[in-house]
């Protein structure tokens, strides 16, 4: 039998021998015409492994076979422009096309820049609609389904960053366009953001806000894209005597603003039109805080506790839309708080600031504009005294 030492000699040496082969194996080929460590007289193709007949670099190719080769596949935009194309395809009052149109009278901005002015704000305006109908859960926009009901919501909020983003490489691509262009834009858009923010917390929150803190939110919304469709347009002009009145733009703006979010919180419960393209007092279905409602709850606590305790259980998903008879019921609390009538006030003296506005920058400047004229005038006149309930 052999011994202890005997055994532990003849397992180093298989060790050893074992070593030997597997350092064979792995020695690297050298690269033509690079220098080897092997002795020049040998190439490495005739070295030979412990390990049958094959050589190192026969094990190499085995181990490194070439990848087979695709097809190049160029994915377009299509799916990424579907929603915004449907979307834009709906039909629309197109204000803010008015607006830059009716402006452009002071300004003077080369028709590449009007035109380019409309595509970034109706494209900024829906992108926002877009966004909006999701957080509000609303299916219907102009008469037709909302975009994410057609498109699903991860695609619609793709394609709403896509549009907002995108409008950023519009500008960038014009000429003549300086960084005040780009300032206007991105400032705008973030002014836009943070008054949605509060627009939703309050409804998250179920939090009826002061008058005065829903002008400053409404400012933040509707009020600064009207403000950004001026100071784009100013960015871009050279009607420098332009300078000393943009205090009255801001203003007359301002005002335009928070008289057509008044009106359209008005007119969604009141307007025979608005039930046909939007439903029945959808406002009420999204649990909206509009002016009404406001008006309503800072009028009268019992019916603060009604309105608010109906969109509090509304967010059980099966109650959704409210019941007809319930929407009824809520316009008869609003309407006996005397909200209703609150409103039509508000929106008489909003719309005559509006129109006092215009004729102090028309005056400023020594120009009048037929196109703000005829637009303020039929958002006021086509305002009818509240219905009762």
């Amino acid at each position: 039998m052999p011994s202890a030492l005997s055994e532990t000699r003849l397992f180093r040496k298989r060790s050893s021998q074992t070593k030997s082969q597997i350092t064979t194996i792995s020695k690297p080929v050298p690269r033509s015409g690079a220098s080897s460590p092997i002795d020049s007289t040998q190439r490495p193709s005739e070295e030979k492994t412990a390990v049958g007949d094959s050589s190192s670099s026969d094990i190499l190719r085995n181990n490194h076979s070439p990848s087979p080769k695709y097809d190049e596949i160029l994915l377009d935009d299509s799916a990424i422009l579907a929603p915004c194309e449907y979307i834009r395809s709906l039909p629309s009052k197109n204000v803010r096309a008015t607006v830059v149109q009716a402006c452009n009278l002071w300004f003077k901005l080369s028709e590449i820049h009007t035109v380019a002015i409309i595509d970034i704000i109706s494209d900024l305006h829906n992108a926002s609609l877009i966004l909006d109908d999701i957080q509000d859960d609303t299916v219907l926009r102009r008469g037709s389904p909302a975009t994410h009901c057609v498109y699903g919501n991860a695609q619609a909020i793709n394609s709403a960053i896509y549009m907002i983003v995108n409008n950023c490489a519009k500008l960038g691509q014009l000429q003549l366009v300086g960084p005040a262009a780009m300032n206007a834009l991105v400032n705008g858009t973030i002014e836009l953001s943070v008054g949605q923010s509060w627009d939703l917390k309050w409804k998250a929150h179920l939090h009826c806000p002061s008058v005065g803190e829903y002008m400053a939110m409404v400012d933040g919304k509707t009020g600064a894209m009207l403000k950004l469709i001026i100071h784009l347009m100013h960015s871009m002009s050279d009607q420098r005597q332009m300078d000393s009145a943009m205090h009255l733009f801001d203003r007359l703006v301002l005002l335009l603003g928070r008289f057509y979010q008044v009106r359209d919180d008005y007119q969604n419960l009141q307007d025979d039109t608005y039930s046909e393209q939007k439903g029945f007092c959808e406002d009420l279905d999204e649990g909206k805080i509009s002016y009404p409602v406001i008006a309503c709850c800072n009028a009268d606590p019992t019916a603060k506790d009604i309105i608010l305790g109906i969109f509090r259980e509304k967010r059980d998903p099966s109650v959704n839309p409210l019941p007809k008879s319930t929407k009824i019921f809520m316009l008869q609390v609003i309407d006996r708080s005397g909200a209703f009538e609150s409103t039509w006030n508000m929106l008489q003296t909003l719309g005559k600031d509006t129109w006092d506005a215009l004729l102090a920058l028309e005056e400023a400047t020594g120009k009048a504009s037929p196109g703000l004229q005829q637009m303020i005038k039929m958002l006021i006149n086509t305002v009818q005294p509240p219905k009762r309930w």
